[in-house]
């Protein structure tokens, strides 16, 4: 697996996710994004997950709060995996985050 790569122009960001056991994990930010009219979190865990990419709904609450929500259906799940995909292998990720 190649390193991951410093981006100088994006701020890092890491926040908490509240597992199902309770633990709570600290996630860098990789980039939140629009698929149709909602918006979608991804995140990278730990190395010690042994996890990857792990994606999310970004529901934003008030000015500066937000929630982030699992995705519970496999097709929205799919159309928003294959938008983050697609987003990669265009090389989208640093324009995305603002």
């Amino acid at each position: 697996m190649a390193e991951r790569e410093e981006k100088p122009n994006l701020p890092e960001m890491s926040i908490p996710v509240t597992m199902d056991n309770g633990q709570e994990v600290m996630c860098e930010v990789l980039t939140i994004f629009p698929v149709k009219d909602k918006q979608y979190i991804a995140l990278l865990p730990p190395k010690e997950t042994g996890d990857n990419i792990w994606i999310y709904r970004f529901v934003p609450v008030g000015k500066e709060e937000f929630n982030v929500e699992g995705i519970v259906e496999d097709e929205e799940f799919a159309v928003v995996s294959e938008e983050f995909t697609r987003m990669v292998e265009n090389s989208e990720l640093d324009t995305i985050f603002d």
